[in-house]
């Protein structure tokens, strides 16, 4: 009994790694990647805010994440984090070790996660538990398409005991993306106040 009991739970953890493994090469096939998505945030993991809209964008090294008060944007070597009401910009290297958001950590999941699958629908819906003790983010909940290969939404459990949610509304491949889209443009922002942590 042991025994089928080991292996049904071998068999259940290659296929989660299986899965996620096909749409991290997805990902890695295409030049960039394009979210458009809700969240919300609960700081101890149970009372959450009002849902907020968010859109992001991943290519290679860079990213940029605009949520509703605050914008994320990185071209691989620096980081810029902006707060739109105080209208201040933190600018920082990715090597401080600040450069570990949900969308850019897609690419190790694969490598830093022990995957499981929790449920399994008939719509192809797989409900994948992803666990890494030693991580900043302690656990993540995908649900991915199977069909389609997509991510549906992310339950991500942070150390500090808080959570995010983020539903993924539409997903886009390959848009024409300048180089410059990943800096962050202090012209557009004439007062803006510079924290320069470099």
């Amino acid at each position: 009994m042991a025994i089928i009991l080991t292996a049904s739970t071998l068999n259940a953890q290659s296929s989660a790694d299986a899965i996620v493994r096909t749409y991290i090469d997805k990902l890695k096939s295409h030049k960039n990647l394009e979210w458009r998505f809700t969240y919300q945030f609960s700081l101890d993991g149970k009372n959450f805010n009002e849902a907020q809209s968010g859109k992001a964008w991943l290519q290679g090294e860079a990213y940029r994440i605009e949520m509703a008060e605050q914008q994320n944007i990185s071209d691989g070597k620096s980081i810029w984090t902006y707060f739109s009401e105080e209208d201040e910009v933190m600018v920082s290297n990715t090597t401080d070790g600040t450069d570990n958001t949900p969308l850019k950590l897609l690419a190790s999941l694969d490598e830093n996660y022990a995957a499981t699958i929790a449920k399994m629908d008939s719509n192809g819906i797989c409900t994948v538990e992803l666990a890494n003790p030693k991580g900043q983010y302690k656990r993540i909940t995908l649900k991915i398409n199977t069909k389609t290969t997509e991510i549906k939404s992310a339950d991500i459990y942070m150390e500090d005991g808080s959570k995010m949610v983020v539903n993924i509304e539409e997903q886009k491949f390959d848009q024409p993306l300048d180089e410059s889209f990943f800096t962050f443009d202090e012209k557009a922002h004439p007062n803006v106040e510079v924290i320069d942590m470099r």
